[in-house]
């Protein structure tokens, strides 16, 4: 068995490499990929290899890095002792960009039927902006804001929505992200740097500001920019991590007004229900966002922008690193692919 898979062999390079895939054994499925989703933001640093020395970055990235997290695929074997998935299952799993991969049976999540291909591969980003929201707490009747309108940006922003925020201030640079947080529960979106956006906000809440502020910049002064605008006792959640720590500061706003802040990453997801967490660990959270599409209160098929095939996925990353791209959704089409 083989499988084709993206490699970044050094900064600024993508290439395809063929591998040998071990054989079955155990509960193990072999599941060929028919989707994949980039995650542009963090796929780009990868790529590009920019980013603080040392850092956790620098520890994770080492080239060659094979890059991805949030594919769909199909099971077209099944180990001996597998008793959940049989051939012609469609699940998604947490494996890079490769055409076929050999995984545990524990390791992937059932799509159903109504769910698209397009759609499911968003699961992997949306169990972590859905960890950011219930970390939370409750939103219900309280104004947000949202900096940054990536991928995870748009996620973090639509389950606000779903949670009940009364207001919601989507703040970018790049008209095409703000339109799409329009489409997606903004309602009101304010364009340029969140010091720009500060005064707005201050303005449309009556002087107090908003109750909680998402950092999904990756900036890493916009953390103690957003404490500008959140009001006393409010609540800063910083998503994921920048890629210069030694340069993010809290400032003293943080500090006068009493506020919060929250740190998320997609390693303090639980896996496995455990003391209190349970209803919120990474299978939940996958089941709970193919049920919000199911519903219609959840959409993510319109926020793919690019579609390649995977053969052209040298194309997709120069479209990733394009600096100050609109790029939201970038898909990878494995479906004609080493079939």
């Amino acid at each position: 068995m083989h499988s084709t898979r993206v490699l970044f062999t050094e900064p600024g390079r993508v290439e395809l490499r063929r591998e040998v895939l071990p054989e079955l054994s155990g509960d193990d499925l072999h599941v060929r990929t028919r989707m994949s989703l980039i995650s542009s933001g963090t796929e780009r640093s990868c790529l590009l290899g920019e980013f603080e020395r040392p850092s956790h970055w620098a520890s994770w990235v080492r080239h060659p890095f094979a890059p991805g997290y949030s594919a769909v695929g199909e099971v077209i074997a099944t180990g001996p002792t597998a008793a959940r998935h049989r051939p012609g299952d469609r699940v998604v799993l947490r494996r890079s960009h490769q055409s076929h991969a050999v995984v545990s049976e524990g390791s992937v999540y059932p799509v159903p039927d109504e769910i698209g291909d397009e759609a499911a591969t968003w699961f992997a980003l949306s169990a972590i902006a859905q960890h950011a929201v219930r970390r939370t707490g409750v939103l219900f009747g309280k104004p947000v804001a949202v900096a940054g309108l990536g991928p995870l940006g748009q996620l973090v922003l639509q389950y606000a929505a779903v949670a009940g925020a009364s207001e919601i201030f989507a703040v970018a640079r790049g008209e095409a992200r703000l339109d799409a947080a329009t489409q997606h529960g903004a309602t009101t979106v304010l364009s340029g740097g969140i010091e720009t956006a500060t005064a707005a906000v201050t303005e449309l809440t009556a002087g107090e500001g908003v109750g909680v502020a998402y950092d999904v910049t990756g900036a890493p002064d916009a953390l103690a920019a957003l404490a500008g605008l959140t009001r006393e006792s409010g609540t800063l959640v910083l998503v994921g991590d920048t890629l210069w720590p030694g340069q993010q500061v809290l400032g003293g706003t943080v500090l006068r007004r009493a506020q919060t802040v929250i740190g998320i990453h997609d390693s303090d997801i639980p896996r496995a229900t455990a003391g209190r967490h349970l209803w919120d660990t990474f299978a939940e959270n996958v089941k709970l966002f193919f049920q919000l599409q199911a519903q219609g209160r959840m959409k993510v098929e319109d926020l793919v922008t690019h579609t390649f095939p995977a053969a052209e996925a040298e194309a997709a990353y120069k479209v990733v690193a394009a600096p100050d791209n609109d790029a939201i959704g970038v898909l990878l089409d494995w479906r004609e692919f080493d079939r």
